[in-house]
């Protein structure tokens, strides 16, 4: 890997971004149940400081596994809200901490294999690909199982042993297979960054095309708004309603035909409109494929 430049630490936005990430999932994942939110960003914490702690030289991994925890953490609700609300908090938090105990206790058992691989900076992901993900046989198996068992007709204690009961086998999962968890967060680490150092060389294609999106939607949101205007009859029409449109809805519905998304909210009624709203679809369509070939040349450069 080339050096950089910049004296910050390469590690600094990827961080800043997962903890961004972290504290969005763990505040809209939790809701309600503020316990189960504290405990998620406490435990991320907690976690990846003994990370550092066990693995110096990590400098990716505690990334990773943070990042993981938030896919986690989006699983787990979701199983929870389908299949097992209501239940009770306290087992919620108790059932949700179990696998993370159970890695972390084989992370600090098998911590100087690890540590080797670390080492390495070379990632294997290819060489142990399946082995990597066959931990994942069982945990589907038990998710699958959730929904064959009738959970609906159960109380909550029998309910709250059933998850307590299901997140246990999950942690004894993945404790016995915490190494190859481990090594497999390794090996994403190391290409996260390599990702992030390609990413930011990206950084001039990109902000050229968001520079060209940006004066085609607005160009073309004035465009709507003075033909709009200028015509003697309504040339928009909102949910059904004809009517003048705004500034802001001109913006809005620019960004929409520029990005062929098309929610059928707001729909042109004069030929006059349509001809724009097509022209405006064509260029869209260009400058994708110039940025996507300025993005492919700057790639090929480094």
């Amino acid at each position: 890997m080339r050096p950089s430049d910049d004296h910050r630490p390469h590690w600094l936005a990827p961080a800043i971004a997962t903890v961004i990430l972290l504290v969005l999932v763990a505040t809209s994942a939790g809701g309600a149940n503020w316990q189960l939110t504290a405990v998620v960003l406490i435990t991320v914490a907690v976690v990846v400081a003994l990370l550092h702690r066990l693995l110096p030289g990590s400098r990716f991994f505690s990334i990773t596994f943070a990042n993981a925890i938030s896919v986690y953490a989006c699983v787990y609700v979701s199983f929870l809200e389908a299949r097992f609300a209501p239940t009770s908090r306290l087992i919620e938090v108790v059932a949700f901490l179990l696998p993370i105990l159970g890695f972390a206790l084989a992370v600090y058992l098998r911590r100087q294999g690890i540590r080797s691989v670390i080492l390495s900076e070379h990632p294997r992901i290819e060489t142990r690909f399946g082995r990597v993900f066959l931990w994942l046989l069982p945990v589907t198996a038990i998710g699958v199982l959730n929904f064959l068992v009738p959970l609906e007709n159960w109380d909550v204690l029998q309910r709250g042993a059933w998850l307590l009961g299901a997140m246990s086998v999950i942690a004894m999962v993945i404790f016995f297979a915490g190494h190859s968890v481990a090594v497999f967060l390794v090996d994403t680490g190391l290409l996260f960054e390599d990702f992030y150092e390609t990413a930011a060389r990206l950084i001039k294609p990109a902000f050229a095309f968001l520079t060209f999106y940006s004066l085609i939607t607005v160009v073309f949101a004035a465009l709507y708004r003075l033909i709009d205007r200028l015509d003697g009859v309504d040339t928009f029409s909102f949910s059904g309603l004809a009517r003048d449109i705004g500034f802001a809805e001109s913006l809005y519905f620019s960004i929409v035909t520029l990005s062929t998304v098309g929610y059928g909210d707001i729909v042109p009624l004069t030929y006059a409109v349509r001809a724009v709203v097509a022209v405006q679809i064509v260029l869209g369509i260009i400058l994708l494929l110039f940025g996507f070939q300025a993005v492919l040349r700057a790639t090929r450069d480094t």
